[in-house]
């Protein structure tokens, strides 16, 4: 979940003075979480703590460190002293709000601290069920407080994270909002993000992000939202090497890779407080992508070598042990490749884990038994050519391939889908809605034994296509077909990707 990076930044505070408000301390402290220095930030917390003991803020956030440092960790120990910090801010919470019903902040901070215990219970594979209390107890007390205090404007960007949440939750899940109580609603949450962006006390920098992660547009519409928050928010505190890799991630998922390259190596150099583990892990593994894409693969070996050091057990790291798999493999070094593939993860637990993860491992196992082909060369290297923006070389080499002798080789409709997706994909991103139409159409005709998740994922291309056309009626029905498969891969991702395509239009 990119949710556990949502609140990181900059800055240093390490004196302190009787005449600080509690206020300009917390963003001192604030600042110190986002910079990574966490040992600071606890210090300032503490003070806050020793000058206002009966203000709940200082509590909080001293709590809000160990919950970074365990999501990012993964440590039982800093997951149970978040945990017992947290129960301690709720019961001064309740102490506070039972002296004085209106105590807002301590109503407020009750309310998330409920809604941080029920996003670390799910990330980190805990209870299922407390974790739903919580985020019951968080969204319930939230809304109160909105309701109660309109411009308590802070409580706009939980509630809007939460109603974002809630409305993209795919339809296996329905059954967790029952618990919870609540439905979600895409563009409430989004409205009220922008409201705490604008006005909140100590969430802009966070509702920023948060605002430019939920409206990612599909990749054909070239939206760079994202891309232009994190760079305002980069210049604004230079010092933050996980600021630097959030950059460097919005850089590539608009395909502007090699920009990313020098912001990735910064973040590398400026490692030198706390997560620094998390740092290595994320930033070797978006240099590895870099090389990958470059086709580099030497390169992109070393760097995701690097990266695999230090990921956990229970993180998602399928994709990146596939992809070093693949660079080892177009080396033409077999048998290290085999190792590779033969190290995916394996333990899932099915309502928590990621359907890329079991994907990549399937196409692991697939590729023990069988080497990497000539059409599995090709599509890897006009898929780095599309992701790395240089879509004129993607759509002459589609074309030349398409127009060689590679179907008459691999004929099936699993291979035949392969082609024609990746193909029609390229001549999307590239502006050519005709030819990406005309070839998605010929995958909606065929019937993948495997690969059969290439259909339906068609059919909400070309629904994609028809909307941005104003052929409504159209893009309605390919957008219904996609109902009428009951399984196949990414199910998840794509109703999501739906939900949130259809907000929008």
């Amino acid at each position: 979940m990119l949710l556990s990076i949502l609140f990181l930044c900059v800055f240093s505070a390490n004196s302190y003075s009787q005449s600080n408000s509690p206020e300009s301390l917390i963003n001192s402290g604030l600042a110190d979480i986002y910079n990574l220095k966490f040992d600071n930030a606890v210090k300032t917390f503490k003070e806050v703590q020793r000058q206002y003991p009966n203000d709940i803020k200082g509590y909080f956030y001293e709590s809000l460190v160990y919950f970074y440092s365990a999501m990012g960790s993964r440590s039982e120990s800093e997951f149970e002293k978040y945990m017992n910090t947290s129960e301690k801010v709720i019961d001064i919470a309740d102490n506070l709000i039972d002296d004085n019903e209106n105590n807002f902040d301590a109503i407020y901070y009750k309310g998330q601290s409920h809604s941080y215990r029920s996003l670390i219970l799910l990330t980190l594979n805990k209870n299922l069920l407390s974790a739903a209390s919580n985020g019951n107890d968080g969204y319930r007390i939230l809304s109160d407080v909105i309701k109660r205090k309109p411009d308590y404007y802070d409580a706009y960007m939980g509630l809007g994270l939460y109603k974002i949440f809630l409305g993209l939750v795919p339809e296996k899940f329905k059954w967790l909002l029952s618990i919870i109580g609540f439905d979600g609603d895409i563009k409430e949450g989004v409205n009220l993000l922008k409201t705490a962006a604008q006005n909140g006390k100590f969430t802009k920098i966070d509702s920023k992000i948060a605002l430019a992660l939920f409206t990612l547009q599909e990749r054909e519409e070239k939206d760079e939202s994202m891309v232009k928050t994190m760079e305002t928010i980069c210049a604004q505190y230079p010092e933050s090497p996980m600021f630097k890799m959030m950059h460097a991630g919005a850089l590539q998922l608009v395909g502007r890779t090699e920009e990313s390259l020098p912001l990735l190596e910064d973040a590398l150099r400026l490692n030198k407080f706390s997560m620094q583990n998390e740092v290595n892990k994320g930033a070797n593994g978006l240099l590895g992508n870099v090389y990958f894409k470059r086709n580099d693969y030497a390169n992109a070996i070393k760097y995701l070598e690097e990266h695999l050091k230090y990921v956990h057990p229970e993180d998602r790291y399928n994709i990146s042990v596939y992809n070093l798999a693949v660079a080892y493999e177009m080396s033409g070094n077999r048998e290290k490749a085999l190792e590779k593939y033969r190290a995916v993860r394996k333990d899932f637990i099915n309502e928590r884990d990621g359907e890329t993860e079991k994907m990549f491992y399937r196409f692991a196992q697939d590729r023990i038994k069988n080497p990497m082909n000539r059409l599995d060369s090709i599509l890897t290297l006009g898929l780095n050519l599309r992701e790395s923006n240089k879509l004129s070389e993607a759509v002459n080499f589609y074309e030349n391939v398409l127009a060689s002798d590679i179907l008459d080789v691999y004929k099936s409709d699993d291979d035949k889908a392969r082609l024609y997706y990746e193909a029609a994909l390229t001549y999307n991103v590239n502006g050519q809605a005709d030819l990406a139409q005309d070839y998605f159409s010929r995958i909606i005709n065929l019937k993948p034994k495997t690969e059969n998740w290439y259909v339906p994922f068609s059919y909400f291309e070309l629904g994609k296509i028809y909307a941005r056309k104003s052929d409504w009626q159209k893009a309605h029905q390919m957008f219904e077909k996609i109902s009428e498969f009951d399984e196949f891969e990414m199910k998840q991702s794509l109703e999501m990707r739906l939900k949130n395509f259809r907000e929008k239009y």
